[in-house]
């Protein structure tokens, strides 16, 4: 994605970041009065973050992406009278200098993907450049165990509330979860960015995962408990996976 589009992308978002913010609610409510920290007000600071995917033009990508947060945060002082949520000026230094962080942190595990794991590492910005992030063509080849795997879950869960509201005698959801444990860690070999899948998978799962459990809590509140189970089997999973992987880099690669 040029620079340019990204501007534009992160411009149009301003409005939404405002309001996530200073506008939207939070999940829980303090029972005291005492302030608690407004952690969506990073969303105002993300940004000039996004600078550090444009290395070779950092300070160009600096100057127009910092004028892009100056709106935002102009957006957010004419609306400051009437927000539901106060934002810092320890807020303001923390997260800027969090979106800097994180956003270099992304960049350079994508270099290092590039490198290891890609066909020629000697330029990581052809091989694995932001613009490719939002090429569906490279995301599929990359990552098409990922997408499987993520609609695998999605089935596990509609099945899941599909057994809540009904009296099935035989569960299916509980054996699709584990198959999903042992799945997230081995089905990235098969793609051509295993890091990249290898995260995205263990979030995927632990989020639907997460989902299952709570629905079956809702009628036995012991059921959480199996969540160590499938816990072990997502370990498993993704160490039997590394050894896999390394044993191919080292032998057959």
């Amino acid at each position: 994605m040029t620079l340019i589009n990204t501007c534009m992308l992160m411009l149009v978002l301003q409005p939404l970041f405002v309001y996530l913010a200073l506008f939207k609610q939070p999940e829980f409510h303090p029972m005291t009065d005492t302030p608690v920290k407004n952690d969506d007000a990073l969303f105002l600071f993300v940004t000039p973050g996004v600078s550090v995917f444009y290395f070779s033009q950092f300070f160009e990508a600096l100057l127009y992406l910092g004028g892009v947060w100056v709106l935002g945060l102009l957006l957010a002082v004419i609306l400051a009278s009437k927000a539901k949520k106060p934002v810092t000026k320890d807020d303001a230094i923390s997260f800027t200098i969090a979106g800097f962080i994180f956003f270099g942190i992304i960049k350079l595990i994508a270099m290092a993907i590039a490198y290891f794991f890609m066909d020629d590492p000697a330029n990581d910005e052809s091989v694995f450049s932001v613009s490719q992030l939002f090429s569906v063509d490279y995301l599929y080849n990359a990552l098409w165990p990922t997408l499987y795997f993520l609609v695998l879950m999605i089935i596990t869960l509609v099945i899941k509330v599909i057994e809540h509201h009904s009296s099935f005698k035989k569960a299916p959801s509980g054996l699709l979860i584990t198959l999903g444990a042992a799945l997230a860690g081995v089905a990235p070999l098969f793609g051509e960015a295993y890091i990249v899948g290898i995260i995205a998978n263990f979030i995927i799962f632990i989020v639907f995962c997460s989902l299952c459990l709570k629905i079956d809590v809702k009628k036995d509140p012991s059921a959480g408990a199996i969540g160590l189970f499938f816990g072990y089997i997502l370990m498993m999973g993704i160490g039997f996976s590394v050894i896999c992987k390394v044993i191919y880099e080292l032998f057959f690669n």
